[in-house]
């Protein structure tokens, strides 16, 4: 059967579900919701002088680490922007910039527990359970027995066991 040999509305119905399908799978990477929550944005909407933290939580809570990155690049520098821009580049999967920010935490920190548990969390991101598993170790550690870190570490042995 040819395509000249097709009733008209049967082709113009074919034509339209081939370009549906191609517009759909062409979109299969990431949705577009998803595709702009894992954005490294230019630029985020002002906020008051010193206000740069509680829009870094509250977009980081949001699940839009795009914004929770770039809010803790402008906030005053310290542990919770430090270890915030981090985790949220860890979960942005942009680990080119998490290993920096992680190594300027650890010179800013020094070994705290926040600084072993989320690098520990930022190497199971990636599948290097080895390295997890030594922050993980390091963090339990500095705090026995924290429901935070034996989670982690659970999630950890569930990863590595499949």
């Amino acid at each position: 059967m040819s395509a000249d040999s097709l009733h008209p509305a049967f082709a113009r119905a074919l034509v339209l579900v081939c370009i549906c399908a191609t517009v759909t799978l062409a979109g299969c990477g990431a949705t577009a919701p998803e595709a702009t929550r894992l954005a490294l944005p230019a630029s985020v909407p002002d906020v008051a002088p010193g206000g740069e933290i509680a829009a870094a939580r509250q977009a980081f809570a949001a699940g839009n680490f795009g914004y929770a990155a770039r809010y803790f690049e402008n906030a005053e520098k310290g542990a919770e922007a430090c270890l915030g821009l981090a985790a949220s580049y860890d979960w942005l999967y942009r680990f080119d910039l998490a290993d920096p920010a992680y190594d300027r935490c650890a010179r800013a920190t020094g070994e705290s527990f926040a600084y072993h548990n989320n690098r520990g969390f930022s190497y199971l991101l990636r599948g290097d359970t080895d390295r997890a598993a030594a922050s993980f170790e390091r963090a339990r550690a500095l705090r026995p027995g924290d429901a935070v870190i034996r989670t982690n570490l659970r999630i950890l042995r569930d990863a590595v066991q499949g």
